[in-house]
């Protein structure tokens, strides 16, 4: 899989390049045996990964470091590069995360979007009773929070994943954190919850398994 990186614009013929930093504000240097580093400006033009456009539809696209393999939550700056080479000068054109497994982009699963990639953390999940879990906040979720079956739980085929745990996690606990579960649910045959589950105020994201079976998987982060 590639063009994991995407940046869709108003302008063509642009010259766009992306630069890739973790949690930890290190960057990803890809001169010689690439790998992240603390940020040293001398070093910014090997951060830059070149980006494509397609065509003329001002939409560029490159792909995020296969030598990236640690599974985790990773950022991307875009930049128009101005001169010969990239800058620190040059103007930030957008800025977002990227879940990464280790090999591939993990996408939310959803019936707006099916394919999600399923996550692999070498640490596994915690092993919760979802129907007993359901959280000590006073804001109910389900599969319907942040729209009508935004939440809900499809195969690949678009069928619903029926007895598949989710835990709820705040976005930043996840997945440095898997231990951090603020509340579970679990899901029926068209794979939307059974019943709610309760939270406080804040940014989360659900993730989906069946032990044998699917994910586990990620929602995009939403909030309540």
């Amino acid at each position: 899989m590639s063009n994991q990186l995407k940046l869709s614009t108003t302008t063509t013929g642009m010259t766009v390049y992306a630069v890739v930093f973790n949690a930890a504000g290190q960057f990803w240097n890809t001169s010689g045996t690439p790998a992240f580093e603390v940020e040293t400006d001398s070093h910014w033009t090997n951060y830059q990964i070149p980006l494509a456009e397609a065509g003329t539809t001002a939409i560029y696209m490159g792909n995020f470091p296969v030598g990236i393999t640690t599974a985790g939550e990773y950022y991307v700056q875009f930049r128009q590069q101005a001169g010969g080479s990239a800058a620190l000068t040059d103007t930030v054109l957008g800025t977002g995360p990227i879940l990464w497994t280790g090999s591939a982009e993990a996408l939310p699963l959803s019936s707006a979007n099916s394919s999600g990639v399923n996550l692999t953390f070498s640490g596994g999940l915690p092993d919760v009773n979802a129907a007993n879990s359901s959280g000590s906040g006073p804001i109910a979720i389900n599969h319907n929070t942040g729209g009508t079956d935004n939440l809900r739980y499809v195969n690949s085929s678009g069928g619903g994943v029926e007895d598949a745990n989710v835990l709820i996690y705040l976005a930043t606990d996840w997945p440095s954190q898997p231990q951090n579960v603020q509340a579970t649910a679990a899901t029926g045959a068209d794979g939307r919850w059974l019943s709610a589950a309760y939270v406080n105020s804040g940014t989360y994201v659900a993730v989906f398994s069946k032990i044998g079976a699917d994910g586990p998987d990620v929602s995009s982060a939403f909030s309540v």
